[in-house]
């Protein structure tokens, strides 16, 4: 009897044995238990983690498989498992590794099979920065006066983007310096290379200084003629129409392919692109603040044509290399820029034309002696055309003639406000 007992538990010794090492090497009679009898546990789904990633082109993201069974238990198969990528122009995958390599800008399903299961998991392929372009590239200011500058990061799928927080420094302190926010000044005549750095890229403008031109002294007046001293005009009230940077009567058309960054209200019923807008600023297409913006600019118009003439002039002028001081300049014809434009002193300067307002490329307005471009009104009859790359001061009021704004010119102190249409492309302007 007893050896009886004994053989059974040997073989059933033997049973558990043989089913452990069944279990362990993935056998067993048609996926059942040998020795109870009982179907062997089922891969009921495949996770491929991480669900969600995010690389650069180029940088590479392992993914993992996970067999889950019907028993509860769950068992990497990596190694296993057959790997694809659903857009393998964007990102590849090792078929056996599930080691995937981000190779350009876009997204694409990672998949997973095994044990007639299959998972998936989506990676994002970011694009490398190649360069920065700083803008403008080549400008100039006087001696103790500003110049904005702005950084784009170009990227390997060819889109442009600005870059909110490069790191900015000049070459020559000692004739230039400038702030976090990319606002240089001039300290002393030279050049300086200007230079914005982010995610190991860095782009170059060079900023050259000029000295304040000196004015030669007027020639005095002989004492037995008695100076005829014209009265100063007072600042052009601008009203509900002094909180816009850029304000048009019937449409804004904005290139959306690059960037205008506008430091005030915006204003238009019609807007291709909205420019982009500083913190705190608004834009309005329609409402009471737009409909008063557009009746006070009518009002300002008509102020500022109702002055007395400092100086008139059937004929046109071209005011590049000219420096004035304060005044009201009245020209049949256009008014043309070529060069620099200087104006000296403090006080209010309005310049008004019959005729049409064009700057040439790489134009530059500035001030000197205490001259504020708050206090610079620019009233043209006919279209206003700020040829590229340029630096404008002062408040353009145009009552039915549209305004265009070159590409990158700024306007660093200055408004573009029109009852009709207004063009922008690229542009920074800071009212």
């Amino acid at each position: 009897m007893n050896v009886v007992k004994s053989t059974r538990t040997l073989f059933c010794a033997a049973g558990l044995l043989l089913t452990a090492m069944l279990t362990a090497c993935g056998g067993g009679d048609q996926g059942r238990d040998p020795i109870l009898g009982v179907p062997a546990a089922d891969i009921v789904s495949l996770s491929v983690t991480p669900a969600t990633a995010t690389v650069l082109a180029g940088v590479t993201q392992q993914y993992t498989a996970t067999a889950n069974y019907s028993d509860g238990s769950a068992h990497v198969v990596t190694t296993s498992a057959a790997w694809t990528s659903g857009a393998p122009l964007v990102a590849s995958v090792g078929a056996a590794t599930g080691l995937a390599t981000g190779i350009a800008a876009g997204s694409s399903v990672i998949g997973a099979s095994f044990g007639g299961k299959s998972g998936t998991a989506n990676l994002t392929v970011l694009p490398i920065l190649t360069g920065i372009a700083v803008t403008p590239a080549t400008p100039g200011v006087l001696v103790a006066g500003s110049q904005q500058f702005v950084a784009r990061g170009i990227y390997s799928d060819g889109t442009s983007v600005l870059i909110p927080t490069p790191v900015w420094s000049s070459g020559t302190l000692t004739v230039a310096t400038i702030n976090a926010s990319g606002l240089a000044t001039g300290l002393l005549p030279g050049s300086s290379i200007i230079t914005a750095s982010s995610g190991g890229k860095a782009g170059n403008a060079v900023l050259t200084v000029s000295a304040v031109p000196v004015v030669p002294p007027v020639p005095p007046i002989p004492p037995v003629i008695p100076p005829v001293v014209p009265p100063t005009p007072g600042t052009v009230v601008l009203g509900g129409a002094a909180s816009f940077g850029v304000l048009a009567g019937t449409s804004i058309t904005n290139n959306s392919g690059g960037l205008t960054l506008v430091t005030g209200d915006v204003g238009s019923p019609s807007q291709t692109v909205d420019p982009v807008q500083t913190a705190g600023w608004n834009n309005y297409k329609s409402g009471g603040i737009l409909a008063l913006a557009l009746a006070d600019l009518t009002v300002a118009i008509t102020d500022a044509r109702g002055r007395a003439c400092t100086v008139s002039s059937a004929a046109g002028i071209d005011l590049g290399g000219k420096i004035l001081t304060p005044g009201v300049y009245c020209y049949a014809g256009a008014i043309t820029m070529t060069g620099t434009f200087i104006m000296n002193g403090p006080g209010v300067y309005i310049f008004r034309t019959a005729s049409t307002i064009d700057t040439s490329a790489n134009a530059i307005v500035a001030v000197a002696g205490g001259a504020s471009a708050s206090d610079v009104f620019w009233i043209p009859t006919g279209p206003t055309t700020l040829g590229a790359n340029g630096a404008f001061l002062g408040a353009i009021l145009s009552q039915s003639a549209a305004i265009t704004v070159g590409d990158n010119t700024t306007l660093l102190g200055g408004r573009v406000l029109s009852q009709a249409a207004v063009t922008l492309k690229n542009n920074v302007i800071v009212k």
